[in-house]
């Protein structure tokens, strides 16, 4: 393995404009882990959004570097681009082995080895299989026993299982923030619609151990967790050495161990560090108290989102969501009490889910105190229980990826007819934004002023969406 391999991690455009932007931390641990794992490897990253790269510079770009390996990711809202970049990695080296990663490919892996460019794929958390892969192929070994990698045999697509899992999270190496844009972040929408500077993503944490049926579970069902120290750890290195003050932590959930999230915000208030961070997602809003509230404001939190789902107990159950409604809701008016912005993720449409279900959602999310709201419309994505619950009801299970997400047309997995369906999400969405008291909330308590018109532009396009 004398010669020098080049490794190109991708992280393509969406076609559609994109709602918010997060550095890729999926490619950005798994490149830093194969610096660690791989003598004589070159290796970069290119993220196309921050970078506002065409595909014509990103053409340029590959044929300037010559990689040996390029691996792309995506969500399945970039699915175009996904497979837009594997095609033009393979045009301009038909030798190129060319890997797909993530929530995608991890989702639809028939679908996408449907794709000749794609040699191999790897799903879920893919740092040991892709080291694995590089060494079988730097080496000329075979690669069919290698955990949870997809790849072609005779014409047929095999999927290994998932079988192992990185247990030590405190032994892996930080992401590879050198290899990024690190400064042209700022200049887009995050997530949590907050912050005005330099920022960087956070993983505490992998897996969740609910099993809503609606989920993936792309790493597992067995939460594993760094140390508070090794958390704190990463937030000074970010703090010292690249001026970050703002942090998202976007964890499948944060909070399940209490204790531990607890004691990372003592640790965080404990260094002197004057940080804020906020909970887009991955935050149990029913699994906390008024303690651990209070630590994370004091601790720098100004924003936190409660994926409340469905207010039906029926369908909490049917979901294995269990979520405690009277619980939640009182850990919304805490959140907002503390001075902590408060948005609700809320899904209307399940199989089954009747008239007076959806409006009973609407109005727990128009009662709350929630500053802002998401009325999404269900969608069952493939590998799902929620899709085989619904063919089994007769349902349609597809719609295109990137415009199911915008929600410019949704599958219709209920009883009522679409025009009722979006009528009542519609009618929703207005009840909730011009609620006078919560637009009085939201000026009084918003943490960025300055960023009033790019908060009013959105909500415009959020009354007028249809449904």
């Amino acid at each position: 393995m004398s010669k020098t391999y080049r490794i190109l991690l991708i992280k393509p455009r969406q076609n559609i404009v994109p709602y918010a932007v997060e550095p890729p931390l999926g490619i950005m641990y798994l490149a830093n882990y194969l610096r660690q794992q791989q003598p004589g490897i070159e290796l970069r990253i290119i993220d196309m959004t921050p970078k506002n790269m065409s595909y014509a510079r990103l053409t340029d770009q590959i044929r300037a570097f010559k990689p040996d390996m390029v691996g792309v990711t995506a969500l399945t809202v970039e699915s175009r681009g996904f497979h837009r970049t594997a095609a033009i990695a393979k045009r301009l080296g038909p030798d190129t082995v060319v890997v797909g990663g993530g929530p995608h490919p991890s989702a639809y892996p028939e679908k996408v080895m449907g794709d000749a460019n794609f040699d191999y794929l790897i799903i879920g958390e893919g740092e040991l299989a892709f080291d694995e892969l590089v060494t079988a192929i730097r080496n000329g070994e075979p690669v069919q026993d290698i955990d949870r990698l997809v790849y072609r045999t005779n014409g047929r697509t095999q999927a290994n299982p998932q079988t192992r899992f990185i247990e030590d999270l405190d032994a892996m190496p930080f992401p590879a923030w050198d290899l990024i844009p690190i400064r042209k972040y700022k200049n887009f929408v995050r997530m949590s619609n907050t912050g005005r500077g330099d920022f960087m993503a956070l993983f505490t944490s992998r897996a969740c151990p609910f099993k809503c049926i609606y989920c993936h579970g792309l790493f597992g069902k067995k939460f594993r967790k760094r140390s508070p120290e090794n958390v704190l750890e990463e937030i000074r290195k970010l703090y010292d050495d690249y001026g970050i003050r703002e942090f998202e932590i976007i964890d499948d959930i944060f909070n399940c161990d209490l204790e531990r999230a607890k004691r990372i915000c003592d640790l965080i208030i404990e260094s002197g560090m004057k940080i804020r961070f906020t909970f887009p997602n991955g935050i149990r809003g029913d699994h906390m108290d008024e303690e651990f509230i209070t630590k994370l404001r004091q601790a720098g939190c100004i924003f936190m989102a409660f994926a409340v789902e469905t207010a039906t107990p029926r369908l909490q159950k049917m979901l294995k969501k269990n979520v405690k409604l009277d619980k939640i809701k009182k850990n919304i008016s805490l959140a907002r009490k503390a001075g902590i912005l408060c948005q609700g993720f809320f899904m209307l449409g399940f199989p089954t889910e009747t008239r007076e279900e959806l409006q009973r959602t609407v109005d727990f999310a128009v009662d709350s105190d929630l500053h802002a709201a998401h009325l999404f419309v269900v969608n069952a994505y493939e590998g799902t229980a929620l899709a085989t619950l619904a063919r089994n009801l007769g349902k349609r299970v597809h719609s295109d990826f990137e415009d199911t997400y915008m929600s410019h047309g949704f599958n219709n997995l209920t009883d009522l007819s679409d025009k009722e369906l979006a009528a009542i999400r519609s009618r929703g969405i207005r009840r909730f934004w011009l609620k006078p008291s919560r637009i009085w909330a939201i000026l009084r308590d918003y943490p960025d002023r300055d960023r009033f018109p790019v908060l009013l532009s959105i909500l415009v396009k959020r009354l007028m969406q249809r449904g």
